[in-house]
């Protein structure tokens, strides 16, 4: 065969039937259905998770609208409520740490011996820290 002609018979190869070429057009795959089922419900998945997150925005939004409002109620500033809360607590008795009888007694002292309490009142304070250290 010389290069100018070109060969016809490349038809004969192929083959004939659409069974040969791997295609089962009456059997389905169940895994592009799969695939198909999944593609056309995931508008519906997608639009579902915007509703979820849109109400959970709205859900914050809403209380923390109502958390300001109930903390300006109160007299206090919504933006440094959390900081000046924690200052307080930090600066209460209830976080101090224990003092001991011996450095509550020399503190007694020390109020009594500047003039800020009476020897009187010394003795009593004296004697209720005594008291309240016998039952706790």
């Amino acid at each position: 065969m010389r290069s100018s002609e070109v060969n016809y018979d490349y038809d004969k190869s192929l083959p004939t039937d659409e069974a040969s070429f791997g295609y089962m057009e009456d059997e389905f795959s169940t895994s592009s259905d799969l695939v198909d089922a999944t593609f056309s419900v995931m508008p519906i998945l997608l639009g579902l998770v915007a509703v979820v997150f849109v109400a959970v925005v709205i859900f914050i939004v809403y209380a923390q609208a109502r958390n300001s409002r109930k903390i300006k109620s109160a007299g206090l500033d919504p933006i440094t409520f959390e900081t000046d809360l924690k200052t307080k607590l930090a600066q209460s008795n209830l976080l101090a740490p224990k003092q001991s009888l011996e450095a509550k007694l020399e503190e007694l002292t020390s109020l009594r011996s500047r003039g800020v309490i009476s020897n009187d009142e010394y003795l009593q304070a004296r004697q209720d820290l005594l008291k309240g250290w016998g039952e706790g």
